[in-house]
């Protein structure tokens, strides 16, 4: 859902270089890359191997 509402309502991020250039990305790519890996290790703590 997180990743829904940027992409409707985000801006871009954009990027600066020393010599006057610069680069935009879409803001949800950074959303998407830190909801996967927050799922990723949540998942891997609640459906990791149980010690015996």
């Amino acid at each position: 859902m997180a990743v829904l509402f940027v992409g409707v309502y985000g801006g871009d991020a954009t990027f600066h270089g020393v010599d006057s250039s610069f680069s935009s990305v879409p803001s949800e790519v950074f959303v998407a890359l830190f909801g996967a890996i927050g799922t990723g290790s949540v998942a891997k703590r609640v459906f990791g191997r149980k010690p015996e």
